[in-house]
């Protein structure tokens, strides 16, 4: 691999951000290593949720909601003292060490490290936490069922909180229902439980719910353009980051005014006029899909990646993302894409941006 292999990677898939402060909320998603099975059986699931809740009481750490798949899990938490990493790290491990020793194998159980997004608790806490229950009824398998069928997969899952939250009999002692509860009850008569449940069960069928990708900065924060405006300038903006995680503080440190300026650049760049690279189905394929890229990545803070679309042709959230996936295949393995755009990214975050 050439130095500018090195350096391009590095820029487009910088390691996210570790935020760590006292009484933050994350969203935590572990998936297995080449999207592998992480339970064998419902013995490990109940191990993986005992060194959960002994986690939780010894680095004081509240659970709001989760759900163990097959092959991945999803946690929302509460830290009531900064340290995230310290209890990922060993909760991670010990799971790890268990899996390995019962199934007499080695290496790392996970896909990398764990994904924490920073949350936004007062905006997406009810949203999220119905994005994490509907976990398992959105899988192939039952994509074909009827509605009467899915719900009730998803009142009969026992490998996660949300039996809690709709039946008061089913609480979990570790787990902390009370926070969700009052928002989606807050000024109504009517039961929290079957509040809840109602608010899920509307999702259902209707492509409806959290779309993480309209919030996501940064791959660190999940939240409003004010949250994470605040989020910057009381907790990074003065703050050293590790090398890996440098350019995802840059993100949120250096941006453009407008998509206008990336538009002009990336027309310079490549030679072409500003107003065929902003149509939809421009001709200029690799020209468009690093407007877009760069577009995603430096404006997430002021605008939604729905906003982002519609200036750039009228693209959709799931096209855009699947551009970043397309984009970072391609610069892989074009040595003349990754020149230009580290140029281009040079230009943005370099002393002399102008256009």
């Amino acid at each position: 691999m050439t130095e500018i292999n090195k350096i391009d990677i590095n820029t487009i898939m910088a390691r996210p951000i570790r935020i760590e402060y006292a009484g933050a909320w994350y969203h935590i998603t572990c998936r297995g290593n080449e999207r592998r099975v992480i339970f064998g059986d419902d013995d490990d699931r109940k191990s993986l949720l005992e060194m959960l809740e002994q986690g939780l009481e010894l680095y004081r750490i509240e659970v709001h909601a989760y759900v163990l798949m097959e092959n991945h899990f999803h946690l929302i938490l509460r830290t009531c003292e900064a340290n995230l990493q310290k209890f990922m790290q060993r909760f991670n491990t010990s799971y790890t060490m268990y899996f390995n020793r019962k199934y007499k194998r080695s290496g790392h159980l996970y896909q990398g490290r764990y994904k924490a997004l920073l949350v936004d608790a007062d905006n997406y806490l009810l949203e999220l936490s119905r994005y994490v229950h509907l976990n398992p009824v959105r899988i192939k398998e039952h994509a074909d069922k009827s509605m009467e069928e899915i719900v009730d997969v998803l009142r009969q899952y026992e490998w996660s909180s949300y039996q809690g939250y709709i039946d008061k009999t089913k609480e979990q002692p570790f787990m902390s229902y009370g926070m969700i509860l009052d928002v989606i009850s807050a000024g109504s008569d009517q039961s929290a439980n079957s509040l809840y449940e109602r608010f899920v069960m509307e999702a259902i069928g209707k492509d409806k719910g959290l779309s993480t990708e309209e919030a996501v900065c940064g791959q660190a924060i999940l939240g409003t353009r004010g949250f994470i405006e605040k989020i910057y300038q009381e907790r990074l903006s003065n703050r050293k980051q590790d090398k890996k995680e440098q350019s995802g503080l840059q993100d949120m440190q250096r941006m453009p005014e407008s998509i206008e300026e990336i538009v002009r650049l990336t027309a310079r760049e490549y030679k072409i006029p500003e107003a065929e690279l902003c149509v939809r189905r421009s001709s200029h394929i690799e020209a468009r899909s690093v407007l877009i890229e760069l577009s995603r990545r430096y404006m997430c803070r002021k605008m939604s990646l729905s906003a982002i679309g519609r200036v750039l042709g009228g693209i959709t959230v799931s096209a855009i993302s699947q551009n970043k996936k397309r984009f970072i295949e391609k610069q892989r393995k074009n040595e003349g894409l990754q020149r230009r755009i580290q140029k281009l990214i040079g230009t943005i975050e370099g002393d002399n941006f102008s256009f």
